[in-house]
């Protein structure tokens, strides 16, 4: 009895320490992660010196010198990827390293989401008619949001469509009229996918240069919202349909 539960405590310890280190290696952006390694490596440091300078055994001083060793690995991997901007993806099949931006877009892949179907003239006349007055970027940008391609931070699209009521705030409510009527299934997703999706592809810059975010209660108020500007939007893509 006592050996059985040694064995499922080593088994269920097991699946818990390879949960967590596949966790460290997929968030490799995450401040939590980063505060973990610190504190870990710290410790583990502190604990080094110890061991050599109060003269332990040999055999112990050598045996956490090697985990000593393995922990610095960990963290260099790790920061590794974080330097690199890679992540580790789970498939069916196994594990695959990718970078951010490639992650991140297959993760939207899954979701019952896809763009309307446009023509190639279509989709430019679409880009042009919303190009200055409600975002800023390049053609090759939108195109990577309607094929739900990866895309770098620095290529994101910006939304600086102005708040009719508050000019320095941008409006959040016509870049999610926007998606939805460019994203077929887009009104279906949760509020944080919404959030998600949104700061992948978009930056929310205001006329004065500064980044803004979109919240949970943006997504709810669009969904309540029956404004005019908001039939502008849609107008604006019937016209070139």
């Amino acid at each position: 009895m006592f050996f059985e539960r040694v064995a499922i405590f080593t088994l269920q310890l097991r699946a818990k320490l390879a949960a967590f280190s596949k966790y460290m290696l997929r968030e490799t952006n995450s401040q939590f992660v980063h505060l973990v390694l610190t504190c870990i490596f710290s410790f583990a440091t502190m604990v080094l010196l110890y061991v050599w300078i109060i003269h332990f055994p040999l055999w112990l001083q050598l045996g956490y010198s090697a985990i000593y060793i393995l922990i610095g690995i960990l963290c260099a991997t790790i920061f590794y990827f974080h330097i690199t901007n890679k992540k580790i993806r789970i498939n069916p099949d196994g594990m695959e390293v990718v970078t951010s931006e490639k992650y991140e877009s297959r993760k939207f892949q899954q979701l019952n989401l896809k763009a309307i179907p446009l023509t190639p003239l279509q989709k430019k006349h679409i880009f042009d008619a919303f190009y200055l007055n409600y975002l800023k970027g390049s053609y090759q940008s939108f195109q990577c949001l309607v094929l739900l391609n990866p895309i770098s931070e620095k290529d994101r699209l910006k939304w600086k469509d102005a708040s009719p009521k508050r000019p320095k705030q941008v409006n959040r409510q016509t870049l999610l009229e926007f998606l939805s009527q460019l994203m077929i299934g887009f009104e279906n997703l949760e509020n944080q996918q919404i959030m998600e999706f949104v700061n992948y592809y978009f930056v929310l810059q205001n006329s004065e240069g500064a980044s803004q975010h979109l919240s949970s209660k943006n997504i709810s108020d669009w969904r309540m919202n029956k404004a005019s500007y908001l039939k502008e939007i849609s107008r604006i893509f019937q016209q070139h349909l």
